[in-house]
């Protein structure tokens, strides 16, 4: 922070120094109509996402769709994440609404192809990002400043460089504002929770005659819980598959409503997975009855959705500050900077000893006598009561949730700051030149509390022994809720912290504009942008002694290991816009367009890429266009350098588990090999437990040797303007496909499970990928020695997607009414990933599942409808999300995957177990409702109703996609799951 400020201090001085020392002949920009408005700077620079050409009249033929900051105002969002999160064609990236696996950043996934494919930009310059893996956190964008929003597919790489394959979001702000725009708004659910409020002040103002420009904005922005318990869906935790009694029922499990409730084993009372005997009641699991003393069959369970968020707390505070000072004519020099501070709380279920394993004495003080006898005869001594006597230690698995401490909370604190200087002018009256340097820091901090010390639990399981850390006290995870005492709660529960650090800087320069001349079938002369491009990238993380130690932390997953690294890329670009024809018949325009970049990157050698493009209007009320884009992406630090670590996915069923196990021959010699490889016998076979809480252990990491992912993206497009008898209407559609070969990528928790047991080989690789735990032979239990499904990136990949975006405008008067209609729509047709040569290329529209998530819809769209008259206008949002339905199963048979290199779709779990209600989601319309005054000439008053039907969002119980985006029994990215919101705002200029 003190570092921002003083660069800010610096730039600031040297722009007020060279006002001073500015000559008095300089002319003065042109004259403002009315206060808090933006005027033309006095280099006339354009904004033209997709072009380093900034010329007004630039004819692109990449498609941008805009979300303009009249819309950006009829939201009013807490964050543009909010409002890209619905964009058509784009699928749910992280944000408020998602808990478990937050990170504290906002992201954006344009096209579901990751959010690390989709470059962000800050008018027209990259942003520092605030993740190894290259991530921009929205949540730093100042939203009140904001101009438009420009979105692109195709064509971006060149420009701006790697990142962009499948396109790139554009935040333009308001320039050389002039004036004082305050505003500031309150949000409330119709449940009187989730409260938010932002208030904006923006400030701006112009100085020697008009030839440098000052803007200030501040921003505070807070929003507050809403916990799934406080919505009648997230009330109780439900599986997504079929219980035995609703197989059995009438209609089996297609006629089922609802899922069993499935919460968490690990629960009050203790549920016991080890010791355990192989056959007898006891076999399937047991837990502690503190009410008789005894260890009874069957687990315990545990329902921990009430205290999950469906939407998380964020605090924020965000600076902006920009200026430009034209020194002497013609040469300007001008800054940008922005500071963000950021707090997001997630909260999760109270932590517990989970499938840890604890060394336990016999003669525990906290064990009955009962229960003394009964676990040692489940550890198959025949000694015991001498066993007992002496205190002899047992390895067991003793799942107790510690509902004393309440909800485990990790602080994400964002402390992001960035700076641009630069110098512009006029090589000629048609040639401008640029030059600016970059540079950014973000510095992220996760305090969590609410957690235990695997050690100091084993220690107070143990009674203290000598060595025991200070203040040790013995613990009871035995007994009822409430046996855990304040001072044993204190002795394990110690706050934990890791900090990810990431810095950015770019020096650039570019020469573009006209060339001065034209070909001889027109009069629009050729213009050009020659450039060169110096930008280096470094960050790392690293831990306290817990956090990066593996296991250290009871369901932290794997340590958080210390890394470092950087990379640089020397890089040369340039494009050309050449108009051939224009104003002749049948060619009222023809425009081609081209671009390369050369990039040469540290890790990974030097690559190019380029693009061609055109556009043809046989007359002026049509336009043709398509783009031809091959663009190269080098491996993120995240991609080279993130150490391999166990964390949690989602799985319903484990092929293994119970009697699953033992249900044919090729399954029982699969498992028993992958039960022989952790040292368990083939006994266990009809015991191993099913995943714990429909959660599954899974190993990433990042691969050193990984090189640069190549694609390739086709656009064609077609733009309609009629005139005449239709007014103003404009009506486009634009054809995509984006390829992507040597993905950087990893295989889906389906990939690794169905190629296993979709076959008959024990030792296939994907069956190799498959670490079950050495105690329970389950899935689930201490990272620091159950891997669970490896998960590791590779060049092996494949990627693709393909649709339609389709795009309307029309405005029309109706005496003292004035109507406006805006439609933006997308058709995906394709949405393919393969993991491996070896694997089948999975088709996702449409579906969801473990291995299809977030849910891409195949039709989505928004229509905005806004009629205003005189002072007043009242708009709405249809929103429309097609029907989506479970990843069916396209194999030869119901257990055979489809054959390597062939489209095909294969949920992990066969679509015949999951809830018959759970199968498919319809069709989602969501209506939002906003409504203005223009009070005074200065004051406005917006009211915005969010959900306005009060649509419940769609359950589909807890186990049916991946931990982050299904979350409550639904999908809250995707589906309202909070309800009616209401949203106050008011607006002063002057």
């Amino acid at each position: 922070m003190k570092k921002f400020f003083r660069l800010l201090l610096v730039s600031t001085t040297m722009t007020m120094a060279t006002a001073i020392a500015a000559p008095a002949w300089a002319q003065a920009a042109p004259a403002e109509d009315t206060p808090a408005e933006s005027a033309e700077g006095a280099q006339d620079d354009v904004v033209v996402t997709g072009s380093r050409i900034g010329r007004p009249d630039l004819s692109l033929s990449s498609p941008v769709a805009v979300i303009s900051a009249t819309e950006i105002q009829l939201r009013q969002p807490s964050s543009i994440e909010q409002v890209l999160r619905q964009l058509p064609g784009s699928s749910a990236g992280i944000g408020q609404q998602v808990n478990n696996g937050q990170g504290g950043v906002a992201s954006f996934n344009l096209r579901g192809l990751g959010t690390n494919r989709n470059l962000v930009l800050l008018n027209n310059r990259r942003v520092v990002p605030s993740t190894l893996g290259n991530v921009v956190d929205l949540n730093i964008i100042p939203v009140a400043l904001l101009e438009r929003v420009d979105t692109l597919t195709g064509g971006a790489v060149t420009s701006y460089g790697a990142d962009a394959v499948a396109g790139l979001v554009n935040f333009v702000t308001r320039q050389n504002f002039e004036g004082i725009d305050v505003s500031a708004n309150y949000g409330v659910t119709e449940r009187g929770d989730g409260q938010n409020y932002r208030i904006d002040l923006t400030t701006g103002a112009n100085f020697a005659e008009g030839r440098g420009n000052v803007v200030l904005g501040l921003s505070y922005t807070n929003v507050r819980p809403v916990l799934q318990g406080d919505r009648d869906i997230g009330l109780v935790s439900r599986q997504s598959t079929c219980t035995a009694a609703q197989n059995a029922a009438t209609g089996g499990c297609a006629a089922a409503r609802v899922g069993g409730e499935q919460g968490s084993q690990t629960a009050v009372p203790a549920s016991l997975f080890l010791p355990l005997p192989t056959t007898g009641p006891f076999a399937a699991g047991a837990a502690f009855n503190p009410a008789t003393g005894t260890i009874t069959p069957g687990f315990s369970n545990f329902n921990f959705n009430p205290l999950n968020l469906f939407q998380t707390p964020l605090d924020r505070w965000s600076i902006y500050a920009a200026s430009r000072y034209e020194f002497i004519p013609n040469v300007e020099f001008y800054t940008e900077g922005t500071f963000s501070r950021s707090r997001v709380r997630q909260e999760l279920a109270p932590t517990g000893t989970f499938t840890n394993p604890f060394q336990i004495p016999l003669n525990n003080q906290f064990l009955t006598p009962t229960q003394r006898t009964q676990l040692c005869e489940f550890a198959g001594r025949t000694d015991c009561p001498t066993a007992i006597a002496a205190g002899t230690e047992i390895t067991a698995i003793v799942a107790r949730r510690f509902t004393e401490t309440g909800p485990r909370v990790a602080v994400f604190e964002t402390n992001l700051f960035q700076i641009t200087a630069g110098l512009r002018g006029k090589l000629t009256d048609t040639l401008k030149w640029d030059v600016f340097v970059q540079y950014g820091e973000a510095n992220r901090r996760n305090t969590s509390t609410g957690t235990a010390l695997f050690e100091r639990v084993q220690q107070g399981l143990r009674n203290c022994p000598t060595g025991s850390a200070a203040g040790c006290v013995p613990i009871n995870i035995f007994g009822a809720e409430g046996t855990l005492s304040p001072a044993a709660l204190a002795f394990v529960g110690v706050p934990t912290n890791t900090f990810i650090n990431t810095t950015f800087a770019d020096v650039q320069g570019v020469v573009n504009g006209d060339l001065g001349f034209a070909l001889p079938w027109t009069n629009k002369p050729i213009a050009v942008a020659l450039g060169a491009e110096y930008r280096r990238y470094s960050g790392g993380q690293f831990g306290d002694l817990p956090s990066s130690t593996p296991g250290a932390i009871l369901g932290s997953g794997g340590a958080f290991a210390s890394i470092n690294g950087s990379y640089f890329s020397g890089e040369v670009f340039g494009e050309l816009n050449a108009p051939i024809i224009s104003d002749r018949p049948f060619f009222n325009e023809l425009t081609v367009e081209a671009g390369f970049r050369y990039a040469d990157y540290s890790n990974s050698g030097g690559n190019w890429t380029y693009k061609f493009g055109g556009n043809y209007s046989p007359i002026r009320q049509v336009k043709f266009r398509g783009t031809y884009t091959r663009a190269v992406r080098a491996p993120n630090i995240g991609e080279l350098f993130a150490p391999v670590t166990t964390g949690l996915n989602n799985l319903a069923v484990d092929p293994c588990q119970a009697a699953l196990g033992t249900a044919n021959a090729t399954t029982a010699a699969i498992c028993t090999a992958q039960l022989a490889a952790v040292g368990q016998p083939a006994s266990r076979l009809g015991s191993i437990p099913a995943p714990i809480a429909g959660q599954v252990n899974v190993t990433t990491g990042g691969n050193p040797f990984a090189r640069p992912e190549v694609a390739t993206t086709y656009t064609v497009g077609l733009v309609v303007q009629p005139g005449s008898f239709f007014g103003n209407l404009s009506v486009s559609v634009d054809w995509y496909q984006i390829d992507i070969t040597g993905a950087i990528t990893a295989p889906t928790v389906g990939d690794v499970l169905n190629g296993c047991f979709g076959q008959t080989n024990p030792t296939a690789p994907n069956c190799l990928l498959i670490r079950r735990n050495p105690l329970t032979g389950g899935l689930s239990g201490d990272p620091a020695s159950t891997q669970g499904i490896i998960l590791q990136s590779s060049n092996l990949g494949r990627l693709q997607n393909r649709g339609v975006d389709f795009g309307a405008t029309y405005s029309r008067r109706f005496g003292a009414v004035n109507l406006n209609w805006q439609f933006q729509g997308n058709y995906t047709d394709r949405s393919r990933f393969q993991s491996n040569p070896a694997s089948f290329i999975r088709e996702c529209v449409g579906f969801y599942s473990v291995s299809c998530d977030p849910v891409l819809p195949q039709w989505t769209w928004n229509l905005r409808t806004t009629a205003s008259v005189d002072a007043f206008d009242f708009s709405l949002l249809w929103r429309h999300i097609s029907g989506t339905s479970y990843e069916p199963r396209t194999g030869p048979t119901p257990t055979t995957p489809p054959p390597a290199g062939t489209v095909g779709s294969f949920g992990s779990t066969a679509p015949t177990s999951i809830v018959g209600a759970y199968r498919t989601i319809p069709a989602y319309n969501y209506l939002d409702f906003a409504a203005g005054v223009q009070a005074s000439k200065n004051f406005r008053i917006t009211f915005v109703i969010d959900n306005l039907l009060g649509l419940n969002p769609p359950d589909v119980g807890n186990t049916i996609g991946t931990t982050a985006f299904n979350s409550g029994n639904t999908f809250p990215s995707t589906y309202d799951a909070i309800g009616r919101r209401f949203t106050v705002s008011g607006r002063v200029t002057f």
